[in-house]
């Protein structure tokens, strides 16, 4: 008799998207449990409509709580978690299925991929959707995050944490096996300000150190620690915490990236460049290590260096924007602002929904305008200079031609500052 596979969830006026998510598994999963919190619109006919149990559940402000109760209703021999905002790949269902029915193949559980869908190239895990990607609804790339979702029932397995509720420290305590599988779980509903606003950045934080407490030697633990501390504007808690996953996993790799990030944001380069050298001796073949050190080298004024590194980023990856972003600036720092337009037109061409591209192509227009106004309509020129350093506040030129500006209309104390701004940008353009 093969394994069953149930489906568990937790619900609460998810109408909009609920049925997305249940016809993705109706062919694989042998029964759907179903939670409702306090559903208003349809959502537990919706529910039903493709034959889930159904239960009202009372909330009381605990995930995990509310998790391990639709838990208990299953009958599986195999649980798969899913929210009613995601959608599991065809690709990853028939992998799924595969596993449960062999029954998982000596292992326990599984962590799977959940790509949460976003606009934020400028964090390192982002990756690009392919341009005829049906998944995306509209988005330019994901952040890819490992979870576990499919696991095996009546083993004692709990979920824990009242927010971002996981299985592993239980899964652990009772010796299970953990494996990774090649499966995608498209998530529609990410939003990455969640982290670093308002009450709930505050008790996603509390967890966090709760966690990495509670677990010093878990290098995960204190990198989750460190990455929700950055979000929330804490920058050498989070250095801190990332030195100690280090300390434990000195090749773990989240917190290899997030400590030079947090390294390049304060300008302690030399440190920065020293572990991405490190990665690269370990193997670590990635474009984002290119391009970090690209960058690196550009601030030093070393362009053949800066453009070698740029160009081994998008040998690797095409499609990373952000590269093509670093090339464009490089292009334009080095007097072929010409190109420098066309490399944007081609990141804004490639992915519309980005800002960043499209707000630097108009940044470009404009400078370029305000250039030709300079001698005959200071104020003018001013005004539309003022807009490009919102625009594009990393753009050193904008600096160098305010200063000036201000220069002719008498005042030297605030072009003496812009000058200022471009030498820190771009010090080996100035003299």
């Amino acid at each position: 008799m093969k394994p069953r596979l149930s489906l568990v969830m937790i619900v609460r006026d998810e109408a909009d998207c609920l049925a997305d998510c249940l016809n993705s598994v109706r062919d694989i999963v042998d029964e759907m449990v179903i939670a409702d919190t306090g559903s208003t619109d349809g959502t537990p006919d919706i529910a039903r409509q493709f034959g889930a149990y159904v239960f009202d559940l009372p909330w009381q402000n605990d995930f995990a709580a509310a998790r391990n109760a639709a838990l208990s209703r299953a009958s599986g021999d195999w649980a798969l978690h899913l929210d009613a905002d995601e959608v599991l790949d065809p690709e990853g269902a028939a992998v799924i299925r595969r596993i449960v029915d062999a029954d998982g193949e000596s292992a326990d559980a599984f962590e799977v991929t959940l790509a949460n869908y976003c606009d934020d190239p400028r964090a390192w895990r982002w990756t690009p959707v392919p341009p005829e990607s049906p998944w995306a609804r509209g988005h330019a790339g994901y952040l890819p995050v490992s979870l576990i979702r499919l696991f095996r029932t009546r083993r004692g397995f709990e979920y824990r944490e009242p927010v971002h509720e996981n299985l592993t420290a239980s899964i652990r305590e009772r010796n299970g096996i953990i494996r990774t599988l090649p499966v995608l779980i498209h998530h529609y509903g990410y939003d990455p300000e969640e982290t670093r606003r308002g009450r709930k950045a505050a008790l996603y934080l509390e967890i966090a150190r709760n966690k990495a407490a509670t677990h010093p030697d878990d290098p995960k633990a204190r990198h989750d620690y460190a990455e929700q501390a950055m979000a929330c504007g804490d920058p050498v808690t989070a250095e801190a915490e990332c030195r100690a996953a280090l300390a434990v996993h000195p090749e773990y790799l989240p917190a290899r990236f997030t400590l030079i990030t947090l390294l390049l944001n304060r300008g302690a380069l030399g440190e920065a460049e020293s572990l991405l050298r490190t990665m690269e001796s370990d193997g670590v073949e990635l474009p984002h290590v290119h391009l970090a050190l690209g960058a690196i080298a550009l601030r030093n004024g070393d362009l053949i260096t800066a453009e070698h590194r740029i160009h081994q980023a998008l040998a690797l990856q095409p499609r990373f924007v952000l590269a093509r972003l670093y090339r464009a600036r490089l292009l334009d720092l080095t007097g072929h602002p010409a190109a420098a337009r066309e490399e944007l037109h081609t990141a804004v061409r490639d992915f519309p929904t980005l800002e960043e591209p499209a707000r630097r192509l108009r940044a470009l227009t404009l400078r370029e305008e305000a250039s030709t106004k300079q001698q005959t309509d200071s104020f003018a020129a001013l005004r539309q200079l003022l807009e490009v350093q919102q625009l594009d506040p990393e753009d050193p030129f904008v600096y160098r031609m305010m200063s000036q500006v201000l220069s002719t209309l008498g005042q030297h104390e605030r072009a003496a500052r812009m000058m200022e701004k471009f030498r820190l940008l771009a010090p080996f353009l100035y003299h």
